[in-house]
């Protein structure tokens, strides 16, 4: 019977021991999980800033980009206003070439210089 007491004695102590570890095993898993919720949060809240800040950008550079068509229409019209200058500035210099040349045959024919 003693040995009987002592194997059951054993037993309930081995169930004590047991149930020890479960309840460590269970906080721990509790602490484990409430540090996965909290990394969670904080991958949340900086995906959300990211998000904020890529918005952020995307005004920025539909802005930019705005600003890039302008110039570029201002460019192409700069280009165009610079054709039609050289164009005059050498039609200018065809009319006083040929003023020249009237004033210098009126010259020629006439021996004096025009009125």
């Amino acid at each position: 019977m003693n040995e009987l007491n002592r194997a059951i004695g054993e037993l309930t102590a081995e169930v004590r021991g047991l149930r020890r570890d479960v309840q460590e095993d269970r906080q721990t898993s509790a602490n484990h999980r409430q540090g996965v919720r909290e990394e969670l949060a904080n991958i949340v809240l900086r995906q959300t800033h990211l998000e904020a800040d890529l918005s952020s950008l995307k005004h920025k550079v539909d802005a930019h980009e705005q600003v890039t068509v302008e110039i570029k229409t201002l460019r192409t019209k700069a280009e165009g206003a610079g054709t039609v200058g050289r164009w005059l500035i050498r039609f200018g210099i065809g009319v006083v070439t040929l003023a020249g040349w009237i004033v210098g045959g009126y010259t020629w024919l006439t021996g004096r210089p025009p009125p």
